[in-house]
């Protein structure tokens, strides 16, 4: 037992107080809401596989109503998406719904306008998407 301790403590890897200080550092500021709790990258991994997930929900729904009359209606009440959603809204701190809005009403042109009207954000891509509520945020 006490060979398997020391082998472990020779493998672990030492972080130095330096290391430590920047991550409680990056912990308080995500704690602070000054950064996203989530990485641009997960965020657009995670639309990207929902809207993948809603074009096989919908294949699946066609082929229900081939058989059941049009009586069948696959993923409306998918518990996993509104989960995930709620963690992703969460996350980016989307209050406005921008995440709902670009998933199911945003296309084709996936355009928003300031209130005056006189600027335009095309957000067609998850990575807009991301900067323009993360930027909101700072404002």
């Amino acid at each position: 037992m006490r060979k398997l301790a020391e082998k472990e403590s020779k493998n672990k890897r030492r972080s130095s107080p330096y290391e430590g200080h920047l991550r409680l550092q990056r912990d308080m500021q995500k704690m602070q809401g000054s950064l996203p709790a989530i990485s641009k990258d997960v965020f657009c991994s995670a639309l990207k596989l929902i809207k993948e997930q809603e074009a096989v929900d919908n294949e699946f729904s066609k082929a229900l109503q081939t058989v059941g009359n049009g009586h069948f209606v696959f993923g409306t009440e998918n518990k996993y998406r509104r989960a995930l959603l709620m963690v992703l809204k969460e996350a980016v701190n989307d209050v406005y719904d921008y995440i709902d809005w670009w998933l199911y009403e945003g296309a084709p042109d996936y355009e928003i306008w300031s209130a005056d009207e006189e600027e335009k954000w095309e957000l067609r891509e998850p990575e807009a998407l991301y900067e323009y509520i993360t930027s909101q945020d700072s404002q």
